[in-house]
């Protein structure tokens, strides 16, 4: 059962052994890295770009049930994501564990050698599913934090660089905001629509707490993580693309008033990494999200005007659709389930995020305006709905993009 709001506040704790062993002594150049969530999308990519910036030794959490399986599973992930460096296998070290449990599930021995060597911990793992409650979620991305920050006090102080969600916004102290800031939290967790948005908002919380203690720690705040700008490679579970690939597979498609924050995977690792590496980032909080959001309206125009065949039906029936095709690619079934809770409205439609803009202005103090997020304009839009159209993905389009369209 999901917490009612005002009891989160009894999750706003850390226990006494958090708390750093030693003053931190700032890294210029991280040599032994510790990463969480290597075999998600993000952390695929931050594990890349750790490669190409840094000359460090990464260390990689693997939740499997042995260092083959560890090894054999990330290296699954990062072909299935297209990743690739010279270096892979020579600077990347699979770590059998688990986020969720005790001591990160580690055997005793390495996590004393991973206390004393570490210097730096980027932790990207958690459970992003927008349908669980709360205490579904909580183990990972609550807990699992709490393990994470415990390590990163034992022996030596190492600063964390944490992920958290634009998605923290969405709580009724921002219902009327314009702007939001790269600032921390205020107000309570009233008003939440998921259980992840409220995890989330317990994550911050207790990183703040953490950052009282003397523990350094960078928070993150991604927005929608979008596909590789690169091959256009969405997450396996992007419910955005997977709604527009339902699109493609009725043709049919509904109107929605909603701002679609995509941020590119690639760019959110590679200014993730760099800042990471920026003398004075710590404790700072950064927006990794897309400045100029684009409406779903416009998004959908444009494909109209790119030859895509859509009808523009009502959601409801859209909807109908939808249930259709989930009997035929149960691959659809995560965007069902979300289209589900209200079927009179869509996903997403009447919170804080679709009409919400984010300041950047501490990434934009690191990041040169060529390496800065780019918008979506139509090549890189099109790269975008080529991969969620391309034959190999295991369904059937029955409207396609027609060629030649000018810019």
């Amino acid at each position: 059962m999901t917490p009612r709001p005002d009891e989160l506040a009894a999750e706003l704790y850390l226990e006494e052994d958090i708390s750093p062993a030693a003053p931190y002594q700032p890294v210029s150049a991280p040599q032994v890295v510790l990463v969480t969530g290597a075999t998600g999308f993000l952390g695929a990519f931050v594990v890349r770009d750790l490669l190409r910036m840094t000359g460090a030794t990464i260390y990689c959490l693997v939740r499997a049930q042995d260092a083959d399986a560890a090894r054999q599973r990330l290296a699954a992930n990062f072909a299935h994501y297209r990743i690739e460096h010279p270096e892979l296998t020579s600077r990347v070290v699979v770590v059998t564990g688990n986020a969720e449990l005790p001591r990160l599930g580690i055997d005793d021995p390495v996590y004393e050698w991973l206390a004393t060597h570490v210097d730096t911990i980027y932790h990207l793992a958690a459970s992003v599913s927008f349908m669980p409650g709360y205490e579904q979620l909580k183990a990972i991305n609550v807990t699992g934090l709490k393990h994470v920050l415990r390590l990163a006090c034992a022996r030596r102080t190492k600063i964390v660089h944490y992920t958290s969600t634009y998605a923290v916004f969405n709580s009724d102290a921002y219902a009327l905001a314009q702007r939001v800031h790269e600032t921390r939290l205020v107000g309570s967790s009233e008003g939440f629509p998921r259980g992840y948005d409220r995890s989330k908002w317990v994550a911050e919380k207790l990183v703040e707490l953490a950052q009282q203690r003397g523990l350094p720690v960078t928070m993150y705040r991604a927005g929608f993580i979008s596909g590789d700008t690169r091959t256009g490679i969405h997450n396996k579970m992007d419910p955005v693309a997977q709604m527009l690939a339902v699109c493609l597979c009725t043709g049919h498609a509904f109107h929605l008033d909603v701002h679609l924050h995509l941020t590119p995977v690639d760019f959110c690792s590679r200014a993730l990494v760099k800042i990471s590496l920026h003398a004075g980032s710590e404790n700072r909080i950064f927006h990794l999200v897309q400045p100029a959001p684009i409406p779903t309206r416009r998004l959908l125009d444009w494909m109209i005007e790119e030859g895509v065949n859509l009808k523009l039906v009502p959601y409801a029936a859209w909807y109908e659709q939808l249930r259709i095709v989930c009997r035929k690619y149960p691959q659809f079934i995560p965007a069902f389930y979300l289209s589900s809770r209200e079927q009179t409205r869509a996903f997403g439609e009447g919170e804080n995020l679709s009409s919400l803009y984010f300041d950047t202005i501490n990434v934009d103090q690191i990041l040169p305006p060529e390496e800065r997020c780019p918008a979506m304009e139509p090549p890189l839009l099109r790269r975008y709905l080529d991969y969620i159209a391309s034959p190999d993905r295991g369904y059937e389009v029955v409207v396609r993009r027609r060629e030649g369209r000018a810019s």
